[in-house]
């Protein structure tokens, strides 16, 4: 059994010492340097029975905790600085638990560059972990900037950590291969700033795509007043097998699946070759779907049989039975 005073110690040993100019942990408040900017924050929770499927180490439930707040913060172009984590704990947590989310923390501070800052801790029913991220940046790309003739890009396949889930929670079948990406996906989401902060200067629009692709889609379209056509579909390598195997629908795994955590966004057509080439430059990668519209609100799918229309479907919490 670990208290609260033993969680506290576990978390400031793994942040470290802070750079110069940023607090340590511990007083009543954080402080962060100022930069030149706008202040970009974010806030996203983590709760463990919608979040953390069978298989999730606390360590990787610390790392996603940070992920999620990351992905946001690639979609509009703009680097984390620091971030706080608030923990609700079980009573009787032990202290192999307590270090694997410090060491999950560690993880996400050196894969995106970030600093552990503070937080609290609490007594709860099952782990919640909220964290909130700070960042600054000139330029911060909203959902509401795409116009009609933009191009509709994303910087990732869909498909595979809806797969993963379907692996870890409902025994789906799949080959060796394909299933250890897909559980990988789940349990390790790895959104990449780089390819955000390089893309930055070229999207008019974008959003983080981790409650589904076709969700971001009539996002962006409602908030710009567009709609699109969507010309082909990011299915990730292996996903059309997997879903014919399971006799799962494939089209809905990539639409609808979520948890991807990459870009969905729009580029005029004049800056999709150095969009392209800014993405391959910072080691990432973007994937033209098709175009916005005049449509408003219409968002749609060019097939052999014709134009289908694309539902708003995705993940919603406290969805209504």
């Amino acid at each position: 059994m670990t208290d609260e005073l033993e969680v506290i110690a576990a978390m400031v040993k793994a942040a470290g010492k802070p750079p110069s100019g940023y607090t340590a942990i511990g007083d009543d408040v954080a402080m962060v340097p100022p930069r030149p900017g706008r202040v970009v924050m974010k806030t996203d929770m983590l709760v463990e029975h919608t979040d953390m499927p069978p298989g999730m180490t606390y360590r990787q439930a610390a790392r996603k905790a940070v992920a999620m707040c990351v992905s946001d913060f690639a979609a509009k172009g703009t680097r984390p600085d620091a971030f706080m984590v608030s923990l609700g704990l079980r009573s009787g947590v032990g202290k192999g638990e307590v270090d694997g989310l410090a060491r999950g923390l560690r993880d996400a501070e050196e894969r995106w560059g970030t600093h552990l800052i503070g937080g609290d801790t609490n007594e709860a029913e099952e782990l919640v972990i909220g964290c909130s991220m700070v960042g600054f940046a000139h330029k911060v790309v909203d959902r509401a900037g795409a116009s009609p003739g933009d191009v509709a890009v994303v910087t990732g396949q869909f498909g595979l950590p809806p797969a993963g889930l379907k692996i870890l929670m409902a025994g789906a079948r799949a080959e060796a291969h394909f299933a250890q990406r897909a559980r990988k996906s789940v349990l390790r989401p790895d959104p990449d700033i780089e390819v955000g902060v390089a893309l930055a200067p070229y999207l008019t629009a974008s959003m983080d795509s981790s409650d589904g692709l076709a969700r971001s889609l009539h996002t962006l379209a409602k908030a710009s007043g567009v709609g699109f056509v969507v010309e082909r579909l990011p299915a990730a390598e292996g996903v059309m097998e997997f879903a014919a195997a399971n006799a799962l629908d494939a089209d809905k795994l990539i639409l609808e699946g979520g948890e991807e955590y990459v870009i969905v966004g729009t580029v005029k057509p004049t800056e999709i070759r150095a969009a392209l080439k800014a993405a391959r430059k910072a080691g990432g990668e973007l994937i033209p779907l098709g175009r916005a519209t005049e449509r408003k609100g219409e968002v749609v799918r060019l097939t052999e049989g014709g134009v289908k229309d694309i539902r708003d479907g995705g993940w919603t919490h406290l969805r209504r039975s």
